[in-house]
This record gives structure tokens, C-alpha cells and sequence, in this order.
């Protein structure tokens, strides 16, 4: 396998295991609240070396787990508010069960039309996007000085990353890990305050020139950060 796939596969890893463990850290965080009857829960294991590598413990889903509203045995979505959720990166099956596991929402589905679905009170919308935006801040006290740094303008809409030359040098795959979970945390917050057309405009600069590195609208053109980057510079 080339060197760039892997690094690729990595950097997805990552950012997979951390919208899993910002879901669950939300779970911990909230009150309990009254939770509807379900069918058949994911069953919950640490697989092989081989298999996860990273060797944290993720949920395996069963071949019979229900992705679709008919997994609540009492829906009733009387007074909650519905979001579409665009997913940029995990599976959708272990998204969703993340997502009906870590009390985001009252219930988390996918329709007729395969659109990820959450239904929520406004108090689950407001706890939401209050986490949402100490998730950011908390990632953007995460710049590395000297190699990155991450800024949000725009209503959290514009991402003006400083990248130095240097992170080339072992510090790839941490740096596109943490911008996309900037990107994750952003389309969260602008979804959820009613922008069905989310987009970030993402602004590269040379931390030691200021010369632009990128200049994209992410979902519409991808995120990537490599030699070529200074080359073109």
C-alpha cells in the first residue's frame, strides 16, 4: 500500500475515533433523560490488531441492527425539532449508533431518502450547541506554536489556519485530524442553528511568509495539506 493511502487511512482513523469519543464525552457530560424503547442495541467490543489497530474500544454493529425510525418502539417526535445531519467522514451505521447512544437527541434515524436524521428538544439543540462550541475552542487550544494554529470567523463559517512548512515533517496527519474535526464541529453548528446549506470557507497561510497555501470551500472541494501546497504557493 502506497505511503499516502496509509496516511490517509489514518488520518480518517483518527478523526473517526474522535467524533466517537466527542459523542460519548457529550453522553457523559448531559442528564439523563427519559430514553425511548428500542430494539436491538450494538454490541459493544475491542476487535483485533488487526482489525483496529488503534486499539480503542468502538461498536460493532449487528447484521439486524435497525437504522431506521422503526428501531424506536414508541416514536413520537411530537414537539421536536428535525435536522439533517451531513456525515463527512464515519459510516453511517456506527454514526448512528453513536449518535442514539451519546443523548444529543431524542431519536437519530435514517429516512426513506438516506438522510441522517436527529430529532431533538430545543434544551438537547442548546446543550448541543454549547459543547459544540467548547469542543472548538478546546481543538483550537490544541495549534501547536511554531507548526499551526486555527482561527474561526464568519460565525464559524470561515477556518483561517497559520501552517508552517515544518509540520511535513511527522506532523501531517495530527494537524488534518484536528482541522477536520473543526470542520465536523462547524457543519454541527451551523446545521443545527437551521442552515441547511452548511459550507467553511478554509483559508491556508505560510505561518513564516503569509503566503496562501489554500483558498477552499469545504464540502465542495476537499481539504489537503502537502508539498505541493508550498510548491504552488
Amino acid at each position: 500500500m502506497k505511503k499516502k493511502n496509509i496516511v490517509g487511512i489514518i488520518i480518517i482513523a483518527l478523526f473517526v475515533i474522535g467524533i466517537a469519543a466527542a459523542l460519548m464525552q457529550y453522553k457523559r457530560e448531559q442528564k439523563a433523560l427519559e430514553q425511548p424503547e428500542v430494539g436491538e442495541e450494538p454490541e459493544t467490543v475491542v476487535l483485533s490488531a488487526d482489525e483496529n489497530p488503534f486499539g480503542v474500544e468502538i461498536k460493532k454493529i449487528n447484521e439486524n441492527y435497525d437504522l431506521t425510525k422503526n428501531y424506536y418502539k414508541n416514536y413520537d417526535n411530537n414537539g421536536l425539532e428535525k435536522f439533517v445531519l451531513p456525515n463527512i467522514a464515519i459510516d453511517e451505521r456506527t454514526y448512528i449508533a453513536e449518535l442514539r447512544e451519546s443523548g444529543y437527541c431524542q431519536y437519530g434515524y435514517i429516512d426513506e431518502e438516506d438522510n441522517i436524521i436527529a430529532e431533538m428538544t430545543e434544551q438537547q439543540k442548546e446543550e448541543w450547541l454549547n459543547y459544540t462550541v467548547n469542543d472548538i475552542n478546546r481543538i483550537i487550544g490544541q495549534g501547536e506554536k511554531g507548526f499551526y494554529s486555527f482561527k474561526f470567523t464568519h460565525n464559524y463559517e470561515e477556518l483561517q489556519l497559520e501552517i508552517s512548512k515544518e509540520i511535513l515533517n511527522g506532523k501531517t496527519t495530527t494537524h488534518t485530524a484536528l482541522v477536520m474535526s473543526l470542520i465536523y464541529d462547524s457543519e454541527i453548528y451551523q446545521v443545527l442553528n437551521g442552515k441547511t446549506d452548511w459550507a467553511i470557507h478554509i483559508v491556508g497561510k505560510d505561518l513564516e511568509t503569509g503566503g496562501e497555501l489554500m483558498n477552499i470551500n469545504f464540502p465542495e472541494e476537499g481539504y489537503h495539506i502537502s508539498i505541493e501546497n508550498w510548491d504552488n504557493m
